[in-house]
């Protein structure tokens, strides 16, 4: 809202007061799609640019989308668990990727990070802070990066 863009935040099948039970991570890709759905006829048109964002489980779950919906022109994934999951999937991904993860994330390997982004087809965007997983003390530094992804994208310098 603060860059004047449309937003739509959500939880996922099962998650606080929302119906329906996890579906290992493939069923909320469906949730994810629905969202796009949703914000293009509650919008009238399909906005001219699609931007998923996703934190930790989010951050999979939306890459999955990204890589295969044409609709995404950005993907931000923030701390993403590459301890589980290799986010090979990233690599069929036609938008623009953003990576934002702490250096001491103990569910993503910062080595593991820099090899995600050296192995996509375009060159990705990618910060990491010096904190943990749940970016501990350093949500503002992360407020910045998610800025400073927006200026990337709209191909201005970031700060």
């Amino acid at each position: 809202m603060e860059s004047g863009y449309t937003t739509l935040a959500f939880n996922f099948r099962g998650v606080g007061a929302s119906q329906g039970t996890y579906g290992e991570g493939w069923a909320e890709v469906a949730d994810v799609t629905g969202a796009l759905d949703f914000l293009g006829h509650a919008l009238g048109s399909i906005p001219c640019m699609q931007v998923v964002a996703g934190y930790s489980f989010g951050s999979v779950v939306g890459g999955r989308v990204a890589a295969g919906d044409s609709r995404v022109r950005l993907y931000l994934g923030i701390a993403p668990p590459l301890n589980h999951d290799d986010f090979a999937f990233l690599r069929s991904a036609a938008c623009r990727i953003a990576l934002v993860a702490g250096s001491r994330d103990e569910f993503c390997d910062r080595e593991a990070l820099e090899a995600v982004a050296a192995s996509l087809p375009r060159k990705a965007w990618l910060r990491v802070l010096d904190t943990d997983h749940f970016f501990a003390e350093k949500l503002a530094e992360l407020v910045q990066a998610c800025r400073d992804v927006i200026a990337w994208t709209e191909g201005e310098e970031p700060s």
